[in-house]
């Protein structure tokens, strides 16, 4: 009886020590924990090279593109690179590409982004880029590819910034176009839900759209007060609501899949780059979000002061 009391005693303290061991080996980069008030932090400031997409692989690894800015001289938007961002620093992982969109790892490590696109409206070019840093050219696809989401069966799909389409390329390559749509035209941010069903946002109309397996579309929720033609950056899934960027109004944005939407961080209308509480903290065109689920953290680029942000739940 004794002996049966000790256990019951012991195995919760042990199992209370072994959860705090855990905790302590889940480290993010920008340090610490959670806190009962959110707050907007900065974790690279304006010597940050990167202005577009971003996706946070499972071991907290960031990658971030650069569309870059408009250079007069050359007619069309100047990066050439996406970055790999972890406690080391950051990293260039590709180079040599006409303003890099989106990105997204397969479960194999090969990285996604779509290029050369650039303006011209008439085509651009999904690229992986495998682990040893070699690069291929996995399609031509018609319009203005931006955004990319990966599934856990490695099928890559592909946002369509001046097309109403929806691409859909398999692991061996084949591409088909799994939706039309003309509410497609225009999206950019996309993410896959736990149902399979591909969520996207779109940059001119502020829409947040559905898209089935099947291929049917409809609308989720449009998001109200942006800037009609310049309304939302990307978008990313996280705790079973999607978090966009209103990169004209330098805020982000909460939907709910009810429809609810909010502003969740930022100053309305306000530029800047201030660290604080949500709704005191400021944003200057943030652009890229992408949710690290596991270390329940929000990354955001922004599109006009350089900058890494973090919101760490």
């Amino acid at each position: 009886m004794k002996n049966q009391t000790l256990f019951r005693k012991t195995v919760p303290l042990l199992f209370a020590l072994l959860l705090l061991s855990l905790g302590g080996c889940v480290k993010d980069f920008i340090g610490g924990g959670g806190s009962k008030t959110l707050k907007v932090k900065t974790v690279f400031g304006s010597d940050f090279p990167a202005n577009d997409g971003l996706f946070v692989a499972p071991n907290g690894t960031i990658f971030a593109s650069n569309f870059g800015v408009f250079d007069p001289e050359l007619g069309k938007y100047n990066g050439t690179q996406v970055f790999k961002i972890n406690k080391r620093g950051i990293k260039v992982k590709a180079d040599g590409f006409e303003a890099p969109m989106g990105s997204g790892l397969d479960s194999k490590g090969n990285l996604y982004f779509n290029t050369e696109n650039n303006n011209d409206g008439v085509s651009g070019v999904l690229v992986k880029i495998a682990p040893d840093g070699s690069s291929s050219e996995v399609a031509e696809i018609a319009g203005w590819p931006s955004g990319v989401a990966i599934d856990d069966h490695d099928v890559v799909y592909v946002a369509n910034f001046l097309a109403p389409t929806l691409q859909k390329v398999l692991p061996d390559g084949s591409i088909s176009v799994l939706a039309t749509d003309d509410r497609l035209y225009g999206c950019v941010g996309i993410d896959i839900d736990h149902n399979g069903d591909i969520i996207l946002a779109n940059f001119f109309t502020a829409d947040i759209l559905r898209v089935t397996q099947d291929g049917e579309v409809s609308l989720i929720a449009t998001i109200p007060d942006t800037t009609p033609g310049f309304a939302i950056g990307y978008m990313t899934i996280f705790e079973n609501n999607v978090y966009a960027t209103g990169i004209d109004q330098h805020v982000i944005y909460k939907v709910g899949f009810d429809g609810t939407t909010e502003i969740f961080a930022g100053t309305l209308g306000e530029n800047g780059s201030a660290d604080g509480k949500l709704d005191e903290a400021t944003f200057s065109r943030p652009n890229g979000i992408a949710a690290d689920e596991r270390r329940r953290i929000l990354y955001i680029s922004q599109f006009g002061q350089p900058g890494l942000r973090a919101i760490k739940f």
